[in-house]
Formats: C-alpha cells, sequence, structure tokens
C-alpha cells in the first residue's frame, strides 16, 4: 500500500510540475514569436519531457536501468497511440506540410537509432549520450532557423487574452516550481516503482514501459487536450511528434551522459511497439494528412492490446 501511495504521490506532483513548465513553456513561445508547430515542437515538448528527464535520470542513478530506458519507450509509445490518439478523437487534426517533410522521419530516425545503441552492445556509453545530444541540438536550431525565415507566411495564433499576460518574475517562479515538483515526483514514482516491481517479480523494464510511462505522459495529454479544444491542432501534433524526439535524443541522450545505460531487460518487442507505433502514424498522416476520429480510436485500440500482450 504504502508503494502506491509513493506512485500516487508522484504522479501528482509530476503532472503539477509539468502543468507549470508547459505553462511557462507557451508563454516564453509567445513572447519570442513562434508559430504553434514550432512552439510544440520546441519549448512545449521540452518541457513536457521533464517528467521522463526526472524519472530517467534518477531511476539510472540508482542503477534500474530497465525503468529508465522503458520509461522512453513506453513514453514515446504512449504520446502516439494514446495522448494523439485522444486527442483525435476528440478533434481531427490536420497535418502540416512541415510535419511530414521533417519532422515524422526525424522522429523514426531517433527510434532506429534508439533501438541501435541499445542493441549493439553492452551499454549504452557517455559519448554515445552525447552524440543524441548534439543531434538534438541540430534539429532544434534547423526548426527555429526555419520558422524566423518563414516568420512572414507563418502566423502566430495566441489566444485572445482574458487577462494580463504573467510577467517574467512569475514565469521564472513557475519554471523553479515546475523542475522542483518534476525531480520530486519522478523520485517518488521510480522508488514506489522498483519496490512493486521486486515483490511481483516484474521486471523494471515493463514498469517503466507501463506504469512510469502513462505518469510522465500526463502533460503531454494535458497539452495535447488543451491545444485541440482551444483549435491550435499544429502545437497538439508538434507536442506529441516533439516530444518523442526529445525523449529520445535528449532524455535517453542525458541520462546515458549521467550514468552509462546497460541493456537490461529491454526486449526486441517492446523497441518494436514503440517503432510500430510510429509506423502507423506516419502512414495515417500520409494517406489524408489528417489523422480522423477512427484513426485515433484505431491507434487507442492498438495501445490497449499492446499494453495486455506486454503483460503476457
Amino acid at each position: 500500500m504504502r508503494d502506491l501511495i509513493v506512485i500516487v504521490i508522484g504522479l501528482v506532483a509530476l503532472y503539477g510540475g509539468g502543468e507549470l513548465l508547459v505553462r511557462a513553456a507557451v508563454e516564453i513561445g509567445r513572447r519570442v514569436g513562434l508559430s504553434s508547430l514550432v512552439t510544440g515542437l520546441t519549448i512545449v515538448a521540452a518541457g513536457t519531457s521533464a517528467p521522463e528527464l526526472a524519472v530517467s535520470v534518477d531511476a539510472a542513478l540508482v542503477g534500474s536501468a530497465g525503468i529508465a530506458i522503458g520509461n522512453i519507450l513506453g513514453s514515446n509509445f504512449a504520446n502516439i497511440a494514446l495522448v494523439l490518439a485522444l486527442s483525435a478523437v476528440l478533434r481531427p487534426i490536420d497535418i502540416e506540410r512541415g510535419v511530414l517533410r521533417r519532422d515524422l522521419p526525424v522522429m523514426m530516425l531517433a527510434f532506429m537509432a534508439m533501438g541501435f545503441l541499445i542493441l549493439h552492445g553492452a551499454h549504452m556509453s557517455a559519448w554515445e549520450g552525447a552524440i543524441l545530444l548534439l543531434a538534438l541540438v541540430v534539429y532544434v536550431w534547423h526548426v527555429i532557423r526555419v520558422s524566423r525565415r518563414q516568420l512572414g507566411n507563418d502566423a502566430r495564433d495566441d489566444d485572445p487574452a482574458d487577462a494580463p499576460p504573467p510577467g517574467p518574475l512569475l514565469i521564472l517562479c513557475m519554471l523553479v516550481a515546475g523542475v522542483g515538483l518534476l525531480s520530486l515526483g519522478g523520485h517518488w514514482l521510480v522508488d514506489g516503482a522498483v519496490n512493486i516491481a521486486d515483490r511481483l517479480g516484474v521486471s523494471e523494464a515493463l514498469i517503466g514501459m507501463t506504469v512510469a510511462a502513462v505518469g510522465t505522459s500526463l502533460p503531454e495529454v494535458t497539452a495535447s487536450l488543451i491545444s485541440i479544444l482551444r483549435g491550435h491542432g499544429s502545437m497538439a501534433v508538434g507536442n506529441v511528434v516533439g516530444s518523442n524526439i526529445w525523449n529520445t535524443l535528449g532524455v535517453l541522450g542525458v541520462t546515458a551522459v549521467v550514468a552509462p545505460l546497460p541493456q537490461g531487460d529491454i526486449s526486441i518487442a517492446m523497441l518494436g511497439v514503440m517503432f510500430g507505433a510510429g509506423a502507423v502514424l506516419w502512414v495515417f498522416c500520409l494517406t489524408s494528412r489528417q489523422i480522423n476520429r477512427v484513426e485515433g480510436v484505431v491507434l487507442l485500440v492498438g495501445y490497449l492490446v499492446c499494453q495486455g500482450l506486454l503483460f503476457t
């Protein structure tokens, strides 16, 4: 019972911290004049990936590589088959040309790089993590540079303000509070998940890919659904695709630099679930440049089926 309470408290802290961080990130994006898509791909994606970073780094430091890597795999899978699927069921999502030509291919390449680095040796080294981080920096730089070049044609979609925007001090406080809650929540979630895995005889990787992954995906759920309800479908797509890129290149990269990651009990099936979800998403986007409600339901069913199969 104690471990379940610790996990619930950790999830609440992750949700609150992610919410504060995302709000601060969105406000920063508005102030520097980024489009909804680019804000979702960069600032919001970085903010919503903070829980994954907190959990994975904490897990790696305590020697639970299975939770560290499984959390990233499961979060990427949940972002596509749960977060984006729920968003599409709520309202069909149009896909911008830039997502098809640039961001989805980058996401799939990142997935392939992750699979190779996990499976090719006994562990992932710090220099391999540094390469992933360098790739992320290049990607973000390119996205922002292209956005600035197209700024005249890519209008901002700010919401009409019902209240004065927060000042710099409040934004800073939100960032600090968000990071603090994420750090605490990540530690509590990992602690409870490791104990439950030990008692049930379930692999840490499976716990990381299910319980931890769903918990750390709560900010993505919040950010995407709010974006959809406000008519910012581009930000919802950008948040999910961008978050997967940040998880794979950034979170995995930082975690490997902090503590070299052994392969642990990561299976080919776990990697295949993540890569398969990305491939299905790409096909849906290519066929009609839209993710409709039926496709959203298909992704949701696939998510539930795969979760069931992983536990069998």
